[in-house]
């Protein structure tokens, strides 16, 4: 969009930087970001390369480089309106080869479900997916940060993202991998508070969209507490939408 305010670049890291990935994507046809500017590493060995992103263009832009990813060995991340977000511990991050094993991902729902407080059901209602996909890191001017080394459910372990939502960055991994599983769900966002999916193979009958939910709810309450106000709010809209944007609010101060 012509005069869409863009932020400013993102501040290099100290030192030297690696080789950019930039030619890798221009090898596989795709235009790089620009500018692509080197912002740190984490102690996983994954180097993280940001942009900044008009409001708007961030799932656009995302969408171009998700078709190389794989092939030139990075993923593709929105982070919001910092291109490394506080919830990135970078110090922790850990090698998914080096994660004996991740954690039940249908235990750990059940789990919370069964602490969380018990959420209005609200009303059995059509399904109305969303018409296209967005998330919430898409509706303001922000980065999109390329982590290399890192695919998909991969990256909270890759970048630390620990904490967020009560959750170790090895139980985030484990859930969007189930959901990337079940629903073919595609990391777009990790914010400092919200974590954004595309989902290829949203449920498409009621009692899907409500087992769905009740996943969702379980790993981010505040979708219901804070927002939609019932599961059948959050099955018949967000679980049946081809993307979910899940965000934690921070909590009330005393």
């Amino acid at each position: 969009m012509r005069g869409a305010y863009i932020p400013p670049d993102p501040a290099p890291a100290p030192g030297r930087p690696p080789p950019s990935p930039a030619q890798a994507l221009v090898t596989a046809k795709v235009a790089p970001p620009r500018p692509l500017v080197w912002v740190g590493s984490t102690t996983s060995g994954s180097q993280l390369w940001s942009s900044p992103v008009a409001c708007g263009a961030g799932m656009s832009m995302w969408g171009e480089l998700y078709q190389v990813a794989q092939a030139v060995g990075a993923w593709p991340v929105l982070t919001g309106e910092v291109p490394v977000p506080a919830s990135w511990r970078l110090d922790t991050a850990r090698r998914v080869a080096d994660v004996p094993h991740l954690p039940d991902a249908e235990a750990l729902l059940a789990a919370a479900l069964e602490r969380a407080p018990e959420p209005p059901a609200g009303f059995r209602t059509r399904l109305e997916p969303a018409a296209e996909p967005i998330v919430e890191a898409d509706l303001a001017a922000g980065y999109l940060t390329l982590v290399t080394d890192a695919q998909n459910w991969e990256l909270p372990i890759c970048v630390g993202f620990d904490g967020v939502g009560g959750w170790a960055a090895v139980e985030h991994a484990a859930i969007l991998r189930h959901w990337s599983q079940r629903y073919k769900a595609d990391v777009v966002a990790l914010t400092s508070s919200s974590v954004g999916l595309r989902i290829g193979r949203p449920p498409t009958s009621h009692d899907a969209a409500y087992a769905a939910a009740q996943e969702i709810y379980a790993y981010c309450p505040d979708v219901v507490e804070h927002g939609l106000g019932s599961l059948w709010a959050l099955a018949t809209t967000v679980a049946v939408s081809p993307a979910w944007s899940l965000r934690w609010s921070p909590p009330a101060r005393s």
